[in-house]
């Protein structure tokens, strides 16, 4: 950590283009900045420094400097911003950015360059593209791309090519919650009352630090409250565990055991909500079965927690009920386990009858159901223009969505982990482009080293970034992306208890030669002459389609950035919420049953119609997996010592670390290992240490404390980058990618984040 003045000196004098950074092509060093004309007016948009998506309101004051704050119509977020949002400006100067198209000169990573123009640089792509395609066949040409309305864009490209083997983020971070809340409850992106709840069991994830600022301040004021508890399950001594008010340091890839046993003592004990197991899930009996071993006393050997304490928490959640969340988390202690230890998860949710109420977890209210239940339209509906664009009906190199290990992960989503090999060895068929745009495989995929030879097998590669990073150091081509304060897109659906949306307004021009990925795939759709179903030629067309028409909606979108409605939201199994419901639309009476709850809406969409604590589907592809098992839940594999990352509240992934600001507020990440540990290995504070194993060697910094097991090794994710224009952090830290496994957990694909390593002096 760097000192303060040092930071403040630091950051103005990259605000001002005067930073000592080498001048390479198609820098804002080289080339320079358009001057920005001051508003008196904050535009409305959202937030694209990690992927959180907060709204924002943002103006520029004198000529270079934009003030960014949170929307404050937005009642989740109001003004607040983290550190990573204030830094956008910070972003869009810097002297490192990309801001004109590059040709590769050198030798692959050489990091050798000339400028070129669109024209050029676009026409070279399709060229390339088309001539992979004429001897190999579209499919041999990938598509990756962080999840976001650029994915989309580039799915339909992809789509329009006709390859079907387009990537989002999905596969190495949320797909495993996401797949087992869509297959259990119907709704893969389930939301959580976090503000209203009465006791939270937390499982690592991590809001202090992975920070979604509308979710984040709703846990801050549950955890201010005198009558809540926050239960924190975490190896490590985190933000998060510190705001707890009981922290228990499980051991690394264990809290399936915990959760099976709590199921275990509620089913034993006869404390779990038997009349909502009744009336909205199947599969309970299977959930009994299951679970009928998984004593307290089982599950203490396992993970390392007392007998005592999970009964003792069994029953403290069992009075909180159905006020409770237990929390699926994201990215947490990651194991092969992964989608059991979510799925126990979610059964002991259903088990506190805690769906849709107060306090609990419940779907978000769309429009068009909203104003089903209200038998008039009070929201306005939003609808997909490419809804004809289809993924090709043609294998995909991880053959997702086809029976067999990865059925059902999503074609238009894929995973990632499968890239190296498919390329390696040509099978299905061989892969000879790439086309990768705003993500780096090389930090945030397993198995860095296996990426990189396979980057070698692949005859173009072309790279739309805003920073020449490990992978845009790669590419035959980069095409500059613009910011996300240079660029509209389009409307994004954020409805919760009632229908919302918000919308990214440009905040200002390009400051350079850069285009969004909206234009650069509209574009090359042209030039290949593949945009038959385009009904669109730039976003503002794009945007009235989604509105159907409806200018009124755009208009406020555009003026506001954040648009709900001032109408109830509903709950349906809250009496107040539905009352409060039907007084403001008396036709939805209709819906509410004599118990005063609108159970008739509780149908989720599963092929049952319910909760299903036991999947047919799923335990028919995957014997054993349909409802609760004990497997898989070792992360050292014969090592002494496991590793984990996590997120830090200064960084974003592999994207922020070389931004002057966020770089002076945190520059590396040390290696976190308990005091004991370091003693018994003869290491002290500040060493300089190598993690190694099967699958590669890091160097970092030791950092010793008393917060973190003595059997586990922790770093902050998005360290130890190979980008040598990117000085500043160009082999610093370590990028625990290296020393990950591509081996999968079972049914959703999970990248397994945590594993086992030795360590050593350097």
């Amino acid at each position: 950590m760097k000192n303060i003045n040092t930071s403040r000196r630091n950051f103005l004098k990259s605000s001002a283009i005067i930073g000592a950074v080498t001048a390479m092509p198609g820098t804002l060093a080289k080339l320079g900045a358009n001057s920005l004309e001051p508003s008196e007016k904050f535009v409305k948009s959202y937030c694209e420094m990690c992927s959180s998506r907060c709204p924002i309101s943002a103006k520029v004051v004198g000529k270079k400097n934009i003030c960014i704050e949170g929307n404050e119509l937005a009642s989740g977020s109001t003004t607040s911003v983290c550190a990573r949002g204030a830094s956008g400006v910070n972003q869009l100067y810097d002297p490192k950015r990309l801001v004109k198209p590059l040709i590769r000169v050198g030798k692959r990573g050489e990091n050798k360059w000339r400028e070129a123009s669109w024209d050029e640089a676009l026409n070279l792509v399709a060229t390339k593209m088309q001539e992979i395609k004429d001897k190999y066949g579209p499919q041999s040409v990938i598509f990756t791309c962080k999840s976001c309305q650029t994915h989309k864009l580039m799915t339909n490209f992809a789509s329009s090519f006709g390859s079907p083997n387009c990537f989002s983020h999905h596969s190495i971070c949320p797909i495993t919650y996401e797949m087992v809340c869509e297959q259990m409850y119907g709704i893969a992106k389930l939301k959580r009352d976090f503000a209203n709840a009465k006791y939270i069991v937390n499982f690592g994830h991590n809001l202090f630090e992975g920070i979604v600022v509308s979710d984040t301040k709703k846990m801050a004021k549950f955890i201010g409250k005198k009558d809540t508890k926050l239960l924190v399950l975490d190896p490590r001594f985190s933000v998060v565990a510190s705001k707890a008010d009981e922290w228990l340091p499980v051991k690394p890839g264990t809290d399936l055991a915990f959760v099976m046993a709590l199921i275990h003592t509620w089913i034993k004990n006869d404390t779990y909500d038997k009349e909502f197991i009744q009336n909205f899930t199947i599969g309970f009996d299977k959930v009994v079965e299951a679970t009928q071993d998984t004593t307290p006393e089982w599950a203490e050997k396992i993970c390392d927690i007392k007998a005592d304490d999970i009964r003792r928490i069994a029953g403290e959640i069992w009075a909180a009920a159905p006020r409770v969340i237990i929390d699926f988390g994201h990215n947490t202690t990651t194991t092969k386990a992964e989608y059991m230890r979510t799925r126990a998860i979610m059964v002991a949710n259903a088990l506190m009858g805690n769906f849709e109420v107060k306090g609990g977890i419940f779907g978000g209210k769309k429009a068009k159901a909203y104003n089903k239940l209200a038998g008039e339209n009070v929201c306005d509906d939003i609808t997909n223009p490419d809804k004809d664009f289809k993924v090709p009906k043609v294998t995909r190199l991880d053959f997702a969505g086809e029976d067999g290990k990865h059925k059902f992960v999503g074609r238009s989503k894929g995973v990632l982990m499968d890239v190296a090999d498919a390329i390696m060895s040509e099978k299905p068929y061989p892969i000879k482009g790439w086309f990768n745009i705003r993500m780096n495989p090389l930090i945030n995929i397993a198995g860095t080293n296996k990426i990189r030879e396979a980057i070698d097998k692949v005859e173009f590669i072309v790279v739309s970034d805003i920073y020449m990073n490990d992978m845009t150091n790669l590419a035959d081509v980069v095409l500059p992306e613009s910011t996300y304060l240079e660029r509209d897109e389009g409307i994004e659906d954020k409805s919760s208890q009632k229908p919302t949306y918000m919308i990214r307004n440009k905040v200002v021009d390009p400051v350079g030669d850069t285009k969004d990925g909206a234009s650069i795939f509209r574009e090359l759709a042209r030039i290949l002459k593949v945009d038959g179903l385009y009904k669109w030629n730039n976003i503002r067309d794009w945007r009235m389609l989604q509105a159907k028409g409806n200018v009124e909606l755009l208009a406020k979108l555009e003026r506001d950035g954040w648009v709900t409605y001032d109408v109830p939201g509903i709950l349906f199994h809250e009496k107040d919420s539905v009352a409060k419901f039907v007084k403001r639309f008396p036709k939805a009476a209709e819906f509410v049953g004599e118990n005063g709850l609108m159970d008739s809406q509780m149908g989720v969409k599963t092929p049952s119609g319910k909760i299903e604590l036991f999947s047919e589907q799923v335990e028919k592809a995957f014997p054993g997996y349909g409802c609760l098992n004990t497997k898989d839940m070792d992360v050292f594999g014969g090592y002494d010592l496991c590793i984990s990352s996590g997120k830090t509240p200064i960084h974003t992934n592999g994207h922020t670390q070389s931004l002057p600001m966020l770089n002076d507020f945190m520059n590396e990440s040390p290696v976190w290992i308990n005091t004991k540990t370091a003693k018994r290995k003869g290491l002290k504070n500040g060493d300089k240490v190598v993690l190694s194993n099967q699958f590669g060697k890091q160097s970092g910094t030791l950092f010793v404390t008393e917060g973190i097991r003595e059997d586990m090794l922790f770093v902050y994710h998005g360290f130890g980058h190979v980008a040598p224009a990117l000085e500043n952090i160009h082999n610093v830290g370590i990028n625990d990618s290296v020393l990950l496994s591509t081996e999968e957990g079972p049914v959703s694909a999970t990248m397994v984040r945590n594993i086992g390593v030795k360590i050593a002096k350097a």
